[in-house]
């Protein structure tokens, strides 16, 4: 079915695709010029998956690493936006 699953570098470059999606949650702040370079990170990433699994292989890694490097980020800024909130309140 989907065979690239058994495939070693798959995993591991969709652990590097991850990792690099992860870098904008830990930023403190959003600079266009390092999320130009970690989007040029992931997409080579991406791409190497596409190489060495082929497309259906690279479409999955991709829209996961992708989908947690969102969730993550929403999840920071929502974190920070809650502490924000708080110190304006009780301080």
């Amino acid at each position: 079915m989907m065979p690239f699953l058994s495939d070693t570098t798959w995993w591991i470059t969709l652990a590097v695709a991850m990792a690099v999606a992860t870098l904008p949650s830990l930023l403190k702040s959003l600079r266009m010029f390092l999320l130009l370079l970690i989007a040029l990170l992931w997409l080579a990433a991406v791409i190497a998956m596409g190489v060495s699994a082929g497309f259906v292989a690279a479409l999955a890694g991709g829209g996961v690493s992708l989908l947690w490097g969102l969730l993550l980020t929403l999840a920071s800024l929502i974190s920070s936006g809650v502490q924000q909130m708080a110190n304006r309140r009780y301080s």
